[in-house]
């Protein structure tokens, strides 16, 4: 007898769990909707090209130089920083665009070359 009750017991167990079981599966049958769309990647506008003149400050030659900047600076005239000196008689000027923060190294040789440094 008291294997009887243990085996109805087991039984209604059993049954509760499954109607649990299939009761929970028919509630999520299709698939929910995404709740939000990926952002699009957006890729950074490309770099511009900006010229300005620069003027040698030993000899005071201005040489016309291209440097290409982000895309905020277009249209700026960069401040000249400082002026160090380089390997075999090179000058080293350093010009900063403001608005960007961008910095840019332009090497005069003795030569009078200009060499661009990005």
């Amino acid at each position: 007898m008291k294997g009887l009750r243990v085996f109805a017991a087991c039984t209604a167990l059993l049954i509760g769990s499954l109607a649990a079981v299939n009761a929970s599966a028919g509630c999520c049958e299709p698939a929910p909707a995404p709740c939000c769309e990926p952002a699009p990647v957006c890729c950074p506008p490309p770099p511009v090209p900006v010229t300005f003149c620069v003027v040698d400050p030993v000899t005071c030659c201005k040489y016309p130089v291209t440097v290409c900047v982000p895309c905020e600076c277009a249209g700026e005239v960069p401040c000249y920083v400082g002026c160090r000196k380089g390997l075999l008689g090179r000058k080293i000027l350093t010009y900063k665009f403001q608005c960007c923060g961008a910095c840019v190294d332009i090497v005069i040789t003795k030569h009078g070359r200009v060499i661009v440094r990005d």
